[in-house]
């Protein structure tokens, strides 16, 4: 059996990224994804500007539309738009995207299996064993990047009673005419659900429409995409997905012995905007030279991952709460000072494009 510095789980983002950080390292790595690639993947496909400042590639090349506004409406009442000058959103198919990081990563040197389900983790002190339908994998480090609720992260204990989101999205058809609405824009629905909104973002021949909130709020998903999607007229269904959103809090185990968990996994999702992907890349560099300093050295000591998370990655994610919980209190009063106020709208922007908020 081939032993690999390193078994990862899930070639998602966060999994493609740290396969790429090992491969030109020098270091084996080994990802495993359940699905054949390349796969669906229920997202709205938003990639910030401050994400796609993140990457080594044009997002051009795979952006399917590039908004530089949103449609904003009040309990899907009468709406307003609000634009940037910059772009702040491009919108891609995670199929290829994430089709794209994983390329990377088999360039670098990283071995991918693709269609291979990851179903048990055997842990010891000089390494791991991941079991799966194909056969058992041998690693010194495993990295779960294996969504909410992965396989990683319950057979390691870690990321115990996280908070829970629930988002439900749905790709529609819609005429030509309502889609060229959307060309630049993305729609924003707030005040239907504590903690939650509905959204609208344009692909290049469809629109990606979901609603989330707390998982409390679940059985009040589907009715309100339902009134969502019936603003929009005529359209035909393609596809509907549900998928969790896990919020983490900080010192929230993201590591334990030879694991550690990225992106998703580890809860790193902006508790106001729902973004995951800029964190699943973020949290991947910050493991890349923690692992590999632990597998230079010998010693297999991954705390410093949890250390890097904490004071690089979880400000902005408390700031998003906070602000998530500033916003509840009142969401109508901070959307009619976004429509009245370009100078609030302006902040709104920054933050998007990458500007940390001044009570950082």
């Amino acid at each position: 059996m081939k032993a690999y510095d390193i078994i990862i789980v899930g070639a998602g983002p966060a999994g493609a990224t740290l396969g790429y950080e090992m491969g030109r390292r020098g270091l084996s790595a080994l990802i495993l994804e359940r699905e054949r690639l390349p796969r669906y993947k229920p997202c709205a496909g938003g990639i910030t500007a401050r994400a796609a400042g993140l990457l080594d590639f044009d997002i051009g090349e795979l952006a399917e539309r590039v908004v530089y506004g949103a449609r904003i409406t009040y309990r899907l009442g009468d709406e307003y738009v609000k634009r940037h000058k910059e772009p702040l959103i491009y919108t891609v198919m995670r199929s290829d995207f994430d089709n794209r990081l994983v390329q990377r990563a088999c360039e670098a040197g990283a071995e991918v299996m693709d269609g291979v389900r990851a179903t048990q983790l055997g842990l010891g002190p000089s390494g791991a064993k991941v079991i799966t339908n194909a056969g058992s994998f041998e690693g010194r480090i495993v990295a779960g990047a294996d969504g909410a609720r992965g396989m990683v992260a319950a057979h390691s204990g870690l990321t115990r009673d996280v908070d829970l989101d629930l988002a439900l999205q749905a790709e529609v058809s819609v005429p030509d005419s309502q889609l060229a609405r959307w060309e630049s824009l993305v729609g924003l629905d707030f005040g239907q659900l504590p903690g939650g909104y509905g959204w609208v973002f344009p692909k290049r021949e469809h629109l990606s429409v979901g609603v989330g909130g707390p998982l409390r709020s679940a059985r009040r998903l589907r009715p309100y995409l339902e009134r969502l999607l019936g603003r929009l007229g005529e359209y035909s269904m393609a596809t509907l997905a549900g998928h969790l959103m896990p919020l983490r809090r900080r010192r929230m185990a993201i590591q334990g012995g030879n694991v550690l968990l990225l992106g998703d996994a580890a809860g790193l999702i902006h508790p106001l905007t729902g973004e995951g992907i800029y964190y699943a890349i973020s949290s991947a560099r910050l493991a890349a030279p923690v692992v590999e300093s632990a597998l230079r050295g010998g010693d297999i000591d991954l705390s410093a991952y949890r250390d890097a998370v904490d004071s690089r990655l979880m400000p902005g994610i408390d700031i998003g709460r906070f602000l998530l919980n500033l916003f509840e209190k009142s969401p109508r009063f901070y959307l009619n000072l976004a429509r009245r106020s370009d100078l609030f709208w302006e902040r709104v922007c920054q933050v998007l494009l990458g500007a940390r908020p001044s009570c950082a």
